[in-house]
């Protein structure tokens, strides 16, 4: 299992999740550019746990003006010596370390472990608990597949973005049909997670914190085997983060001001 060997003192220390940001929400790129000017600097490290877009198909995006200006104000937080991680998620799994480089932020893979204070905590983006949703569990594993990846890889941009826009219609359509059970995290993989890792990351030690997103059900609870934070999607209006400072948790608004 992947352990982050950082340290990050008392904190403050923050994650958020499925900002799906794009040209078409501005008030989504509005509102996370005020939490980097206002809220972010406090922070010793920012966690982003999957789905920082709402679609990315190639690196061509990164010169575009809406992903510039994200990884632009990322890059500005990481001089001031802020460590930012990037998990990808079901929307931006293509992402690559080498482009994340490139503007300072660490890649780090789901799962992933950190230690903060006297406590381990697993860290996922969160779609991999939704163990109840079979057809979408083998979507992820055929979409993921190296070799499919490298042929999609090929095509040109503008086929890709198409490509992108019919699947994200499609995932719609399709969690619409279901019923919330199906698309929420599954009790057992909580449990099971906090027990022994996820995956073939199990082991044998448990986890005192898991933290996730995708489910978009914010959400700190205490489970028979540790404590539970998901983190919120972002709407035009407000977002709800983590925050973890001197060993304390606990989830946070942050409101638009525009």
């Amino acid at each position: 299992m992947y352990s982050l060997d950082a340290d990050f003192g008392e904190g403050p220390v923050w994650f958020i999740s499925d900002l799906h940001l794009s040209p078409q929400q501005p008030a989504l790129s509005r509102l996370f550019q005020q939490f980097c000017d206002t809220r972010a600097p406090e922070g010793q490290a920012l966690f982003i746990l999957g789905d920082l877009f709402d679609y990315w198909v190639h690196p061509a995006q990164s010169r575009e003006s809406t992903y510039a200006q994200v990884f632009d104000r990322l890059q500005q937080l990481a001089t001031t010596g802020m460590r930012i991680y990037v998990m990808v998620g079901n929307r931006d799994f293509a992402l690559s370390s080498k482009l994340l480089a490139r503007f300072d932020l660490q890649l780090i893979p789901d799962p992933c472990v950190i230690h903060l204070g006297t406590q381990a905590i697993l860290l996922t983006h969160g779609d991999l608990l939704c163990t109840d949703d079979r057809r979408y569990q083998r979507f992820r594993r055929v979409i993921r597949h190296p070799l499919t990846r490298l042929s999609i890889g090929n095509l040109p941009y503008p086929w890709l973005q198409k490509l992108a826009t019919q699947l994200r219609s499609g995932s719609t359509k399709e969690v619409q049909k279901k019923a919330p059970e199906i698309t929420d995290a599954q009790p057992a993989a909580i449990q099971s997670a906090l027990r022994e890792g996820i995956g073939k990351t199990r082991q044998h030690r448990g986890f005192d914190v898991l933290v996730h997103g995708h489910t978009h059900r914010p959400v700190w609870e205490e489970t028979r085997a540790g404590w539970r934070m998901v983190l919120g999607a972002w709407t035009a209006d407000e977002a709800i983060i983590g925050r973890w400072a001197g060993g304390h948790w606990s989830l946070e608004k942050i409101m638009s001001i525009s």
